[in-house]
């Protein structure tokens, strides 16, 4: 009798994979479609951050590290648990969680991405402005 009901069992599961929908998806041509709540990677707009250091504080694996002397921002993708709480704390709202993944990476050094504020260009004096401005009378 035990015999049987493997029988049965297994020409169960063959004829569902036979004939039913596959289990998997066809990756390269259909790439997969993520919910919104899906939690991945963290990213930073530098030009909002004010370097207040709250999501390195609340960041329960030590993923975040801040600099605000140098304006640098740096979080390590292989540490990151994506609990989304440095997006919650932050007060300006500059950290932003995407519903894609970190890229894979093969050593430790490339799981870390540094974002640095960039440099604000010099304002123009106002006397050099004026002098532009004339045309040149020779």
């Amino acid at each position: 009798m035990r015999l049987t009901e493997r029988f049965f069992g297994i020409s169960k599961t063959i004829t569902r994979s036979l004939f039913g929908k596959p289990a998997t998806l066809m990756y390269p041509q259909r790439p997969r479609a993520y919910s919104a709540a899906t939690r991945g990677k963290v990213e930073n707009e530098i030009e909002k951050c004010i370097f207040c250091r709250l999501c390195e504080k609340n960041c329960p694996t030590d993923a975040i590290w801040v600099s605000k002397e140098k304006k640098e921002w740096q979080i390590d993708s292989l540490k990151c648990c994506t609990c989304r709480r440095c997006v919650e704390v932050c007060p300006v709202k500059c950290l932003l969680m995407h519903n894609v993944y970190f890229p894979s990476v093969t050593a430790r050094p490339a799981g870390l991405y540094l974002v640095v504020q960039p440099a604000k260009p010099p304002k123009p004096s106002p006397g050099k402005a004026a002098d532009q401005s004339k045309p040149n009378e020779s």
